[in-house]
């Protein structure tokens, strides 16, 4: 079984992020806190394999109302042997007293949102913090868990090979067992895609950010953190079980604003306002925005997708069962095989490293 918890709330909205994430409502932590720890309380209890509470920013609220959140997580739900309980933290809101309430509270992996070691990309970002506070947060995350991962983006205009490198040399500083790099993208309502529509920004060079791939993969590679889905990488046994669930297609239980669970084929997205969630779940409703029935097209669809962003790949006996067989699919398979950019290995259709880059094109020619 696995869990996702949502806190919505940040320092400031970052420029680039559609999360569903708010800024300034500080007023309403506490309210929020008792809703969320409400919705817990009507979900099975477990045990859970993997938890993961991201946001927003889990780690901006104040050490006590952390501390009252998760005792109250802790006494409804049960946790499997060897689970996995990942939080979110940005280095703007990261200190030894939180840390240390969140592994009290048994929570053993922390992901922080780093994404540059450089300030001038981080003021770009809209990040409230600096390279000096990511590297003071880093090493007080690697003294209370066992577990760290450390977010970057890639992509940036005007960023250098030689940054690049700069910031993949974290990893190793710190002694890190995971990584998530991701390209940064300009995606609809935020500040960052108003600009690019108003010609004061673009995207990278297509040369540039396939070279910029190629070096990150191989940097990461040199640390040990190998690519086990497009974005992500870990050390053997590493990886983020609870992301890998998602693109398992494994059902999950959430809880908070905006949370999305999948059970037994309907996927329900709560209601993303915090407020209105507030209220909804205040007046013993269940604070649905909208509820899906996934059809299995629907999840076919998601199985090509979803697989073949993961180093393990696509499981044609799962497309199979979905009504997908290989008359269909074989032929296109075969022509980019011939490419060198997709590999067969018995059931498994997987992506090569040559396809990464391309991957999006690969995955739509693929799909029903």
């Amino acid at each position: 079984m696995h869990l996702y918890l949502h806190i919505p709330y940040c320092a400031a909205k970052c420029p680039y992020c559609d999360f569903n994430s708010v800024a300034g409502r500080e007023a309403e932590y506490g309210r929020y806190v008792d809703a969320l720890v409400q919705e817990v309380r009507r979900l099975p209890r477990g045990p859970y394999d993997t938890l993961f509470i991201g946001g927003g920013t889990p780690s901006i609220l104040p050490p006590a109302l952390l501390a009252r959140l998760l005792a109250a997580v802790r006494a409804h739900i049960a946790l499997a042997d060897g689970y996995e309980w990942t939080c979110e933290a940005n280095p703007g809101s990261a200190d030894a007293e939180r840390f240390a309430v969140l592994a009290e509270h048994g929570i053993n992996r922390l992901s922080l949102g780093v994404q540059s070691t450089h300030d001038h990309h981080l003021r770009f970002l809209g990040r409230v913090h600096d390279a000096r506070e990511a590297e003071t947060a880093l090493a007080l995350a690697r003294a209370a868990v066992p577990r760290v991962s450390a977010d970057l983006i890639m992509g940036l205009p005007g960023q250098t090979d030689a940054e690049m490198l700069q910031d993949l040399s974290l990893y190793a500083r710190h002694d890190l067992d995971h990584a998530s790099v991701y390209h940064l993208t300009y995606e609809p309502g935020t500040e960052f895609h108003a600009r690019r529509s108003r010609g004061e920004l673009s995207d990278i060079d297509p040369d540039t950010s396939r070279r910029q791939f190629d070096l990150l993969w191989s940097g990461l590679s040199a640390l040990g953190l190998e690519a086990y889905e497009t974005s992500n990488f870990s050390r053997a046994g590493n990886e983020s079980r609870h992301n890998l669930a998602y693109w398992r297609q494994h059902d999950y239980h959430a809880a908070g604003a905006g949370a999305v669970s999948t059970l037994a084929g309907v996927r329900m997205t709560r209601e993303k306002h915090s407020g209105r969630y507030i209220d909804a779940i205040a007046s013993g409703n269940d604070a649905a925005w909208r509820n899906e029935i996934l059809t299995p097209g629907d999840r076919l669809r998601e199985c090509w997708m979803l697989g073949l962003r993961l180093r393990e790949g696509v499981d044609t006996e799962r497309t199979g069962a979905l009504g997908d067989h290989a008359a269909r699919w074989q032929p296109r398979a075969e022509a980019m095989i011939g490419q060198g950019l997709l590999e067969a290995d018995g059931r498994w259709l997987r992506l090569t490293r040559r396809g990464r880059p391309v991957q999006d094109e690969v995955t739509v020619w693929m799909m029903p």
